[in-house]
Order: C-alpha cells, then sequence, then structure tokens
C-alpha cells in the first residue's frame, strides 16, 4: 500500500487467535474501515493486539500505514468491495488516531419490496420496524453443531416483511430489541430458504434509529397507524432475477468490438472459440446473415450467430 488510508472504523470484531503452518501463530480481530467513497474489510495480525483493540473500540476515526491490499475472501467479507486490506502490526502496518475529518458512505436503502429484485448473496442495506422477535434459542445445524439462533422480523412503508436471522454471538443483541425499534442494517446479505427471501445479519452492522429524529417519529406514527388498522404486511418472495451465469439464454444477442483492422481476419473463420477457465463458448458461422450489409455508420456488425455450445475443455 502506497500511501497511508484515513477512514471510520466499523463492525469491529473480538481478537481472536489463530494458528497455521503457513503464518504461524498469533492474534487476529478486523474491521471495517469507510468513507465518502467506500468500505473495505481490514485484517489486523499480531502476536499482542489487546491494546490496539482498546484504542479502536474508543475512537471512531483512523489512518493506517503498511498494509496490503488483495482479494477478498467472499467467506468473511462483509461488504461490496471486492478488495480487503491486512495489516500486520509485528511488521511494517500501524494503525494510529487521527482527527482528520471523514464524512461516511451515504446509505442506499433499499424498500423491503424490492429486495425480491436482488441477486443470492447480494449485500444490502435496509431499515425497518421490528414487527416480531424471535429471542437467542440453541439450534443444530446441518452439520449437528449446537448454534445460538435468533430472528427478527422488519416492516417498511412499501407493506412487505422480512426476517432477519442472526447466528452465534451476534444473535445476542436481539435480547435488548423489541416491537416497535427502528433498526438500520448495513451489509445484510440476501438469502433464500423455502421460496423466501430471508437476510443474514450475523456479520452486518446494525443500529437503532435515533429516537429525536424526524424519521423515528414519522415512522412509528405511521407504524402505528398500520398496527391499529391491522394493515397485512406481506413476506419477500423469491422472485430475484437469477445469478449471472443463469441469465443467458440461447435466444439472446451479444455484440463483441473489435479494431476495425481485424475485420478481414474475422471474416475468414467459420467459428470461434472463447475461454473462460475450463469452460468454452463456441460461436459458429451463419450463412444467412453474414453477408448481411450494415447501414452507414452502424457500430454493430453481425459475425455470428448466438448458437453456442458450452463444453468442458
Amino acid at each position: 500500500m502506497d500511501s497511508p488510508v484515513v477512514g471510520l472504523i466499523t463492525r469491529l470484531t473480538k481478537i481472536h487467535a489463530y494458528e497455521n503452518n503457513k503464518a504461524g501463530s498469533g492474534q487476529v480481530f478486523s474491521f471495517t474501515l469507510t468513507d465518502e467513497t467506500a468500505d473495505i474489510r481490514v485484517s489486523v495480525f499480531g502476536k499482542d493486539l489487546k491494546s490496539l483493540l482498546e484504542m479502536c473500540q474508543t475512537v471512531e476515526t483512523v489512518r493506517i500505514s503498511g498494509g496490503w491490499i488483495k482479494k477478498a475472501d467472499p467467506r468473511y467479507n462483509t461488504t461490496e468491495n471486492e478488495y480487503e486490506m491486512s495489516v500486520s502490526v509485528d511488521k511494517s502496518g500501524t494503525i494510529m488516531t487521527s482527527n482528520e475529518t471523514v464524512n461516511r458512505r451515504p446509505r442506499d436503502y433499499r424498500r423491503i419490496s424490492e429486495i425480491s429484485a436482488c441477486q443470492m448473496k447480494t449485500k444490502v442495506d435496509v431499515r425497518g420496524i421490528i414487527s416480531a422477535v424471535e429471542k437467542p434459542k440453541e439450534v443444530k445445524t446441518g452439520a449437528g453443531k449446537l448454534v445460538d439462533l435468533a430472528k427478527v422480523t422488519i416492516v417498511d412503508r412499501s407493506g412487505s416483511s422480512v426476517s432477519c436471522t442472526f447466528w452465534a454471538s451476534s444473535s445476542a443483541q436481539v435480547n435488548n430489541w423489541s416491537i416497535g425499534d427502528i433498526l438500520a442494517i448495513h451489509g445484510s446479505q440476501v438469502q433464500e430458504y423455502a421460496q423466501m427471501i430471508s437476510l443474514g445479519c450475523s456479520q452486518a452492522e446494525v443500529h437503532h434509529w435515533p429516537e429525536n429524529s424526524q424519521e423515528f417519529s414519522d415512522l412509528t406514527e405511521w407504524y402505528n397507524g398500520a398496527t391499529a388498522s391491522q394493515q397485512h404486511f406481506e413476506a419477500v418472495r423469491a422472485t430475484q432475477i437469477p445469478p449471472p451465469e443463469q441469465q443467458a439464454s440461447h435466444d439472446e444477442e451479444m455484440t463483441l468490438h473489435y479494431p476495425e483492422r481485424m475485420f478481414h481476419q474475422f471474416n475468414n473463420m467459420r467459428r470461434i472459440r472463447l475461454r473462460f477457465g475450463s469452460r468454452e463458448v463456441t460461436f459458429s458461422r451463419d450463412s444467412n446473415s453474414w453477408n448481411q450489409q450494415m447501414p452507414t455508420g452502424s457500430t454493430s456488425r453481425p459475425l455470428y450467430t448466438s448458437d453456442m455450445s458450452q463444453q468442458n475443455s
């Protein structure tokens, strides 16, 4: 990392011990660093991180130097950023308090009814009023492990509801919540079970909406009116669009743009193969449209048909 970065600390975790053959042993904790442009997950490594964690718990803004950037591990990433940052304080990494002013990225809260249009595992920010609470209870996972699980159902003005799940240590916070509380949930993950949409919130950042805000008063007044009139809130169903790899159909058309000097080279080919890792797509020449003349000024050339076959290489 060539230059220091400054940002706000959110989603701070506890210290965990680790040991592996490659990195040896030590301690690690993580947090999300945010500014007005984006969020990024930061993992901090060292032999003794207690004092550093205590500092991070008491400050809002930090300056980080000597870290390195790598591809984010989707198992732990709680942001939409495809990269993450690692900092080893026993090497060249430093984390210090900062008095610089950093603005938080504006949140794009989705209406609950819109979540059905999201792809699976998408991270979304939502805001809603708690309409039901299931306190933490111990359940057995598919792997036979006992773990705590808590749920809350939230609703909003869209007339829809969604279940939010909190596993393991994240479930404890649900003990402090009641029906009528307003939650802002940042970084929840869209999930589906039995045709119903839910939000995985175990790694999300959750805030109570400020009670002294005008929006809190407006939402509370709306919710009280909705419950008094016995308004029904429709649970969000799994009608979202499929992942990108499932969206393409054999009837769709794609235009590939290349420099004009390559036209004759392409024009002499009977077949073109595109390889994507271990998968391959073959485009065959269409004699009916191959010689079709394009209108003057057109930027699209009908090179190949959409007759595509996929095979393993």
